[in-house]
């Protein structure tokens, strides 16, 4: 199974492409993650109650600027210090998830317009619903975000990543990703259904752009004296972006004709022209800065709710970071990786939080899927599309343009792309078996408790009553989030009714591909070693080997493992300076022959 996935990379994660292939590749990336996240502003305006307000509506495009600019920057430091697999950083959904729980709890709840009366003072959670103080709850979520990343790091650089690996494994996995993807299939909904006709004909086109119409191949004008042919995937490779535009065109073509009813009436929100004023409002350059929305607060409701969000962001990135590498032609990472993977997700929680986006950062699947498509798993264009996120979160009017798509497309694209998450998270029950009794009473009964149980605690929360209110507020908080529950009822359940660890599948799950047909152990061995450079910092190894007690450290690129494996010749950690390698590669890059000396 792993070597199929390998088969027909084009470039792995140390192959550097041409630049021109390189520069277009990335922007490939930022666009995947911003079609891919086109709903997030206007998730995170709702929890900050800066909707349905016209002194609020400028909110949105900032946030997708701010959006933006954090990705780029974090996706930086995970790809250059983090974990050093090509993995894109976007907004964690596992932070999201909990705050839309939250707000539906009357305490923390928004009004529904500004219109609204003071019968519902009790509504918004220190205003009344006549004033507008979004600031107020960006700076509660900005510095709850940013506490809560401390544990994250906490995590990464004290080695517990090493400690739970041993714990989590695909029934964990699955539900706790699923249940991302159908937590806020709700949302995507009320979106769609302002008018489902451009909803609907925005899903066909991006199944037809996908799915359906095949890859053309044509032969090359300018190379005639060759066989091979041009292979035409645009219109896969950004199915998504070419729906949104067709849909969003047609929406312009139905606004300027005055087709669209009047307002007040149902499909009055398909008009492309109801946000024309933040377009002008907007700056044309704007550098967001840390503290741009308002001062970092803490508030121990949003701090809980974050922390379970943090629990999940670890898990699905650690799922993520077996899924890149094994895509992208590298060995599994080793645990000082991802230790050092965790820590760095944790400083770009801060980071994002900083800047003003109102959320942490995690490992962004879909782009981990464009590796699948694409056959390019290099590091350098990643990096490239960082660099790239940074540069056009800078430009406001860009931000601005991209908000104005009316919302019936944005909800189209929501549905569409979480759907598709949420698959992604049930894939990984092809490690599992799936005929054992045992796998099915773990997963289905995740599944369901948390898809029920935080809708039972929203309904019933005066029945949480302990005596204390921060005490209240952090049951209320852990109890009404679903990717809390069906990840914390899978992890207990799956290590506590007995089974194998290959009928859990966790050793397929962590299965270590091989480049090579070679059966001889020692050269497997030397090309292990070889590999496992992917993961070394890109500068001061030499320093960093000299430092004995870096094997201690465990985001340290020389940290052995809490259960290191043992060169049996020395009775020590097995390392590549170990090894005296002479190999020769023949014409198809293999190994002709190669002697190893410990």
């Amino acid at each position: 199974m792993q070597q199929a996935i390998l088969s027909g990379l084009q470039y792995k994660v140390n192959d550097n492409p041409p630049w021109i292939t390189t520069i277009l590749l990335g922007f490939q990336h930022y666009l995947m993650l911003l079609s891919s996240n086109l709903a997030t502003p206007g998730l995170m305006a709702s929890i900050i109650c800066a909707v349905n307000i016209p002194e609020t509506m400028h909110v949105r495009s900032i946030l997708l600027g701010n959006m933006i600019f954090a990705c780029g920057l974090c996706t930086l430091v995970q790809t250059v210090f983090g974990v050093r697999l090509p993995i894109v950083q976007c907004p964690a959904f596992a932070f999201i998830v909990p705050m839309l729980a939250l707000v539906k709890i009357e305490r923390w709840s928004c009004p529904a317009s500004s219109s609204e009366t003071s019968g519902n003072a009790t509504s918004n959670f220190t205003q009344p619903p006549n004033s507008v103080d979004y600031t107020e709850r960006m700076s509660l979520l900005t510095g709850s975000i940013m506490v809560a990343a401390v544990l994250e790091m906490l995590i990464g650089v004290t080695g517990l990543v090493s400690v739970l690996l041993k714990f989590i494994g695909p029934l964990t996995v699955a539900p706790t990703i699923m249940l991302m993807g159908l937590s806020v299939a709700e949302t995507g909904f009320e979106l769609s259904g302002k008018h489902w006709g451009i909803s609907l004909g925005t899903i066909v086109l991006i199944i037809l752009f996908s799915e359906i119409i095949p890859i053309f191949k044509f032969r090359n004008p300018f190379d005639k004296k060759s066989d091979n042919k041009i292979e035409f995937v645009l219109h896969k490779l950004f199915s998504v972006i070419l729906s949104t535009c067709i849909m969003w065109f047609l929406c312009y073509i139905l606004t300027v004709t005055g087709a669209f009813p009047e307002k007040g009436n149902y499909g009055y929100e398909g008009r492309t022209d109801l946000r024309l004023d933040v377009i002008q409002e907007v700056a044309w350059v704007r550098f967001p800065y840390p503290g741009n929305i308002g001062t970092p607060k803490f508030n121990s409701a949003f701090f809980v709710a974050m922390i379970a969000g943090v629990i999940t962001s670890v898990i699905e990135s650690i799922g993520d970071y077996f899924t890149c590498a094994r895509l992208a032609g590298a060995l599994p990472p080793p645990p000082h990786a991802m230790n050092r993977g965790i820590f760095m997700e944790g400083v770009g929680c801060i980071i994002s939080a900083a800047v003003g986006t109102g959320f942490g950062v995690t490992s962004c699947s879909q782009n981990i899927g464009v590796i699948s498509l694409t056959k390019v798993g290099s590091r350098r264009v990643v990096i490239v599309a960082g660099i790239t996120m940074v540069v056009f979160g800078c430009f406001g009017k860009f931000s601005a343009l991209v908000v104005s798509m009316p919302d019936p497309i944005i909800g189209a694209s929501f549905l569409v792309l979480f759907g598709v998450l949420t698959a992604v998270g049930a894939s990984n029950l092809q490690y599992v078996d799936l005929n054992s009794s045992r796998n099915l009473v773990v997963f289905g009964i995740s599944l369901f408790l948390g898809l029920s149980f935080p809708n039972w605690v929203m309904k019933n929360e005066a029945l949480i009553r302990t005596g204390y209110t921060d005490l209240d507020q952090v049951l209320q908080a852990l109890l009404a989030n679903n990717m809390f529950m069906g990840c914390f009822s899978a992890l207990v359940l799956d290590n506590v009714i007995p089974g194998t660890d290959i009928e859990r599948g966790i050793v397929i799950w962590r299965e270590v591909p091989s480049d090579t047909d070679d059966d001889s152990e020692d050269i497997n061995m030397v090309n292990m070693n070889l590999s496992m450079k992917t993961y070394d910092l890109p500068f001061g190894m030499n320093l960093i080997r000299n430092f004995r007690w870096g094997k201690h450290v465990p985001i340290f690129p020389t940290f052995d493992g809490f259960d290191s494996v043992r060169c049996p010749c020395k009775g020590s950690p097995l390392h590549l300076e170990d090894f005296e390698v002479v190999m020769k590669n023949d014409n198809n890059g293999g190994v002709e022959n190669g002697t190893t000396k410990v």
